[in-house]
């Protein structure tokens, strides 16, 4: 594991921690009982809640606001879900995740989310209703093994949008309401400890100075993820770097501040290699299931997989570029595919439980990548691969040994369901241009379930707490959409449970 070193024996710069400020240098001095690091939907979650529960807390932000991202917010169970008569089988779904985890996360970690993301969820569904917002169940999901999905997705759609940043508005309005105090453009720098290493505040540095903020009960790390540190992701994630960008937002804040801190303060990773989110959403937002080619002309995989089995293989093609190619009647094959794949991407990731799909609404999707410039129509094949500028004979013997296993009902060379062979004979053609692109680097810091961040003897560091994507354990070597959304939904309930367990200490 990596942890604080000196210069001496430190593999990476970011191991050294810093010297902490001189005495003069700080120009304000706080006390409170809790200080939440991120103003972020974890964040938020941690500091509303010890508020609730009579905790004296204060929230700083690296940035100049609240932050959200994303538009699924996942959790196995709901008041909503009951009201849609949906009932997921925990057991089930917990085989399923750790399976997709590759059997290396911490199961008392999923456990304790599968038991109390429920509680965590009903807590902010009204919230968002106060805001403004209309909370829906999405109805999205891939549906069969081996990458089988369930449903849990809830989006809070104000005026059709599902951008999560209205959810986080929706908690910064209600802590403002509670008298949250809270410090925008202030970055934490530095944990304090005491000598027997509990951590008991922390230095910021505010747009007047350095700031020392004392917290009697905890620290809680709502940071982010490392994603925008490239040492960082070279250490543990390599794989991001490989990726053709990032979208998370706000730029330039995931850069690990939390993991560092903690490191520096005795604090362990819960993986050596962490897990990361990526989607093929970098050019066009749908890849559907038909044939896939990269710039070569050549088919490379078994496109029956679910968005991170995609994005994963699309990564390793040249230049990070391939191309879903459709035949003119692909809509008409769309709805029978949902019985045996989909989920997002393929499926429709905007659809609310219970309302009927229509092939209108994946005709849309690709029209929509033709406007935008990431998808090319042409009448012939030939046509086609002189759009995208690939290599014409190649492509044309793809295709068709492609369209030998659609009429043969096997794939040979990919191993593709037969329910989902449907050949690229009807025109006109269009090829939807993919590629992969960051959202998350989803591992981080070893906790307990109390959220408690955990030292190299896998025991608590007292005072020190950490959240969401700041965390480790939940995911293998990537992560899993077994609920779409969920690392959102971990990321409300890790910081409702950490409050919960602050407030109840003396």
């Amino acid at each position: 594991m990596y942890k604080a070193a000196d210069e001496s024996t430190a593999k990476w710069s970011f191991q050294i921690p810093p010297a902490p400020p001189a005495q003069a240098d700080i120009v304000k001095e706080i006390s409170c009982e809790a200080v939440v690091v991120g103003a972020g939907l974890g964040g938020l979650s941690a500091a509303c809640r010890l508020k609730e529960l009579g905790t004296d807390v204060v929230l700083i932000e690296k940035s100049g606001s609240y932050s959200g991202r994303g538009g699924h917010f996942g959790v196995p169970d709901s008041s909503l879900m009951e009201q849609h008569g949906v009932k997921n089988d925990l057991k089930e779904l917990a085989r399923q995740w750790v399976l997709m985890s590759g059997n290396n996360i911490d199961q008392e970690l999923l456990w304790t989310f599968l038991n109390r993301s429920r509680e965590a969820m009903d807590w902010l569904l009204p919230k968002t209703v106060a805001a403004g917002l209309t909370p829906a169940l999405v109805d999205c999901i891939y549906p069969s093994a081996p990458y089988r999905e369930f449903y849990g997705a809830h989006s809070f759609i104000p005026k059709g949008n599902i951008r999560g940043s209205h959810v986080s508005k929706s908690l910064f309005e209600y802590g403002s309401k509670l008298g949250i105090p809270m410090m925008f453009h202030t970055p934490a720098t530095q944990l304090i400890q005491d000598s027997d290493g509990r951590v008991t505040g922390l230095f910021a540095k505010s747009p007047d100075g350095i700031v020392q903020i004392n917290a009697s009960k905890a620290v809680v790390l709502a940071t982010g993820d490392i994603g925008g540190d490239e040492e960082m992701c070279r250490a543990y994630a390599p794989d991001a770097l490989r990726t053709q960008a990032s979208q998370y937002v706000p730029a330039g804040c995931n850069t690990g501040d939390g993991h560092k801190m903690a490191l520096w303060a005795g604090g362990v990773m819960a993986e050596e290699v962490f897990p990361i989110m990526m989607h093929p959403q970098h050019y066009a937002w749908c890849s559907l299931f038909f044939l896939f080619v990269n710039k070569d002309g050549k088919r490379f995989m078994n496109e029956d997989t679910y968005v991170q089995g995609r994005a994963t293989s699309f990564m390793r093609q040249p230049d990070g570029v391939c191309y879903s190619i459709v035949a003119g009647d692909f809509a008409d094959h769309m709805e029978e595919s949902l019985k045996y794949g989909g989920g997002i991407f393929w499926g429709n990731a905007r659809l609310k439980y219970g309302a009927q799909w229509t092939k209108e609404q994946t005709i849309a999707s690709v029209e929509k990548a033709i406007s935008d410039g990431m998808a090319v129509r042409a009448d012939t094949l030939e046509e086609l691969a002189g759009q995208i500028e690939i290599d014409r004979d190649a492509f044309l013997n793809t295709v068709a040994q492609y369209n030998a296993c659609c009429h043969a009902k096997d794939d040979r060379q990919f191993g593709k369901r037969s329910e989902l062979l449907f050949p690229i004979e009807k025109g006109p053609f269009t090829a939807i241009k993919l590629g992969t692109a960051l959202l998350e680097v989803v591992g981080g810091l070893s906790i307990n379930t109390k959220m408690q961040v955990m030292d190299e003897n896998r025991k608590p560091i007292q005072g020190l707490y950490a959240i969401g994507d700041t965390t480790g354990g939940m995911y293998g070597h990537e992560y899993v959409t077994t609920i779409l959304g969920n690392s959102h939904g971990r990321a409300l309930t890790w910081g409702y449970l950490a409050a919960e367990d602050i407030a109840s200490r003396n």
